[in-house]
């Protein structure tokens, strides 16, 4: 296990064992703010990195732009540097009934990225960690939110597969029907790629974003409403870690005694 991440600039001892994953690095320092004791540990290449603690869990926040093939860069960093739960926490483009503000929780993802065919095949799911997953959908209800849960869908290009530029000839508006019509309630850049990665490095992963922009129509929330639903996904998010973190640490201690008695009695 590297001692230093390449392109982070930090080391082991510097991170959590849970990170939260975002793609604007001013939403690194908007969690800074919540965060107790945060130490921003690097702005290089934009991919703003903190680290501090919520509710006594350790958690670093990394930033990582846009698109698969960064988000799954600064996660395999994290990874090797003993970081085990990640969550994203970011934006996404409505489908279906989905409404501008919802909360939305993937469950899995289509896989329309590249990216993590470089990790696992494509016939490989997308598919979030389970019970990471359940704990960040109980921090939302706990916080009020307004709550989607499904399917993703992923891909590359934006303004190819995702946004309607009103040229009609991207069928993006057809494809977000088809979408809907399978299920999908948000669209992203980086989902799909992540949980498989995650799966490939042996690290839990769950996406919950804020749907903030519409899908078939381009119509964005109001920036003063956004913010204040961003500050909320990130209270969210930084609760489900926290929580998920003492869970983990709770198990841990409790099947120590039982591991040890194991030992001894093959002794």
């Amino acid at each position: 296990m590297p001692d230093h991440a390449w392109y982070l600039r930090c080391g082991a001892d510097d991170v959590g064992d849970s990170a939260v994953l975002v793609g604007d690095r001013g939403r690194v320092h908007l969690a800074a703010e919540l965060l107790d004791d945060a130490v921003v540990l690097n702005e290089d290449r934009g991919l703003t990195t903190a680290t501090g603690f919520f509710d006594g869990a350790r958690i670093t926040v990394s930033a990582f732009g846009m698109g698969a093939p960064i988000a799954t860069v600064v996660l395999h960093e994290l990874a090797q540097l003993g970081v085990r739960r990640f969550v994203r926490l970011g934006t996404a483009m409505t489908v279906g009934d989905t409404a501008l503000g919802d909360i939305v929780v993937a469950h899995g993802a289509v896989r329309g990225e590249s990216t993590s065919t470089t990790y696992l095949p494509i016939e490989y799911p997308a598919i979030a960690d389970a019970g990471l997953t359940r704990t960040l959908e109980s921090a939302a209800s706990a916080h009020g939110a307004s709550l989607r849960t499904g399917i993703f869908a992923t891909f590359d290009g934006f303004y190819t597969e995702m946004f309607e530029t009103g040229s009609g000839t991207t069928g993006v508006a057809e494809r977000y029907r088809d979408l809907a019509r399978t299920g999908v309630i948000a669209t992203d850049m980086e989902t799909s790629a992540l949980f498989v990665a995650g799966r490939a490095l042996g690290v839990q992963v769950a996406s919950m974003c804020l749907a903030s922009v519409a899908g078939a129509t381009n119509d964005t929330l109001d920036p003063a409403v956004r913010r204040e639903a961003e500050t909320q996904l990130l209270r969210i998010g930084l609760a489900g870690l926290a929580a998920a973190a003492h869970t983990a640490a709770a198990a841990a201690q409790t099947s120590a005694p039982a591991a040890a008695t194991d030992e001894r009695e093959f002794v």
